[in-house]
C-alpha cells in the first residue's frame, strides 16, 4: 500500500517538474498547436524524454497496487499499449518537425528512464 501511494506522489512531482521545465503554454500544448517550439533537453527532459507518460504510468501502477484488482491491472496493460503507440506517433511528428536536433536528443536521452549519474545542478 505504501508503494502505491509513493508512486502516486512521485507522479505528482514528475508532472509539476515537467510543467516547470516546459512552462505552462508548452505544458498544455499551446506552443505545439501554433507550430512553434523547440526541443527541451534541460531539467527532467535531460533525464527522460517522456516524463508525463512515465508519471501517468507510475500513477496507474500505484492505483493498481492500492486497489489490488485484476480489472485495474488489465486496464493498466491496455493503457500501456496505447501509451507506447501514442509515443511512437509523437516521436515521428517531432522528428519531422525538429529533424536532426530531435534525433540527436533521442540518442542522448532515453525514452523513459536514465539511470546514468547526472550532476545535481543539471536538474
Amino acid at each position: 500500500m505504501a508503494l502505491g501511494f509513493a508512486l502516486l506522489v512521485f507522479e505528482v512531482w514528475l508532472f509539476e517538474r515537467a510543467r516547470r521545465d516546459l512552462g505552462t503554454a508548452r505544458f498544455i500544448g499551446r506552443t505545439e498547436l501554433s507550430g512553434g517550439g523547440e526541443v527541451v533537453s534541460q531539467g527532467i527532459y535531460g533525464r527522460m524524454r517522456n516524463p508525463r507518460y512515465v508519471g501517468s504510468f507510475l500513477a496507474i501502477v500505484g492505483a493498481c497496487l492500492l486497489a489490488g484488482t485484476v480489472r485495474l491491472w488489465l486496464v493498466a496493460a491496455v493503457w500501456t499499449i496505447l501509451m507506447r503507440t501514442a509515443i511512437g506517433f509523437e516521436e515521428r511528428e517531432l522528428r519531422n518537425r525538429f529533424g536532426e536536433t530531435y534525433v540527436e536528443y533521442c540518442a542522448r536521452v532515453p525514452r523513459f528512464f536514465n539511470f546514468r549519474r547526472v550532476p545535481p545542478r543539471s536538474l
